[in-house]
C-alpha cells in the first residue's frame, strides 16, 4: 500500500464514521426537540444511500480492472478533493444544527439559514457529499468511474433537492422563496 492509498483509506473510514455520527446525532436532536415535524422524504434518502454506494462500487470495479486509468498523480488530487468535501459537508451540517435531518423534515420552528456556506448555496451538505464522491473517483484513478460518480450522483441529488425544496417552499413560504432567488442549489454560479 502506498502513501496516497493509505490516506484514501483513512479518509474513507473518516467519511463512513462521520456519516454514522451525523445520522445518530440528527435522530437524537429531532427526538430531543419534542416538536412535531412532517416527513415527506418519498424514499429519497434510500435513493441517495443505495445510488451512491452502487456508483462507488462501480468505480471500484473499474479501477480494479484498470479501465480509464489516469496519470499517477491524480489520486493525490483525489485525496485533497475528499478532504475539501468532508470539510464542506460537515461544516454545513454543523451550521444547520438541530434543523439537519437525513430525511426530508421541516420542523414547526424551522427558519431559513442563509449564512456561511448557505449564503450562496442552498444545499452545501449535498455539494460536499458530491465533492467527496468525485474525490473517491479521482483517488481510484479512473476517469470513467469519476464521470459515472459525478453525473450519477448529481442526478440523485437533483431528485432529492426537487423533493426537498418543494417541501421547504410549502412549509417556510416566502422567506425560503426569497432565499432561492438569492442563492444557487448546489454549485455556485452554475446550478
Amino acid at each position: 500500500m502506498n502513501f496516497h492509498q493509505l490516506i484514501f483509506w483513512v479518509l474513507w473510514s473518516a467519511w463512513i464514521m462521520m456519516e454514522i455520527v451525523v445520522n445518530l446525532r440528527a435522530r437524537r436532536l429531532r427526538q430531543k426537540e419534542a416538536v412535531r415535524s412532517v416527513k415527506v422524504d418519498r424514499g429519497s434518502v434510500w435513493f441517495i444511500y443505495i445510488g451512491m454506494y452502487v456508483l462507488i462500487a462501480t468505480t471500484f470495479l473499474l479501477s480494479m480492472y484498470r479501465l480509464g486509468i489516469m496519470p499517477k498523480w491524480v489520486p493525490y488530487i483525489g485525496n485533497c478533493v475528499m478532504v475539501f468535501g468532508l470539510f464542506m459537508r460537515y461544516s454545513a451540517i454543523t451550521q444547520l444544527g438541530r434543523f439537519f435531518s437525513t430525511t426530508i423534515q421541516v420542523a414547526d420552528n424551522q427558519t431559513v439559514v442563509s449564512s456561511g456556506w448557505y449564503r450562496y448555496i442552498r444545499h452545501p451538505a449535498y455539494t460536499g457529499g458530491w465533492i467527496i464522491a468525485v474525490g473517491v473517483g479521482l483517488e481510484l484513478n479512473t476517469w470513467i468511474g469519476t464521470l459515472i460518480i459525478a453525473v450519477g450522483l448529481w442526478a440523485i441529488y437533483y431528485h432529492r433537492i426537487r423533493v426537498e425544496e418543494e417541501e421547504l417552499v410549502a412549509r417556510l413560504g416566502s422567506p425560503y422563496e426569497e432565499y432561492c432567488r438569492k442563492s444557487w442549489r448546489m454549485f455556485w454560479g452554475i446550478w
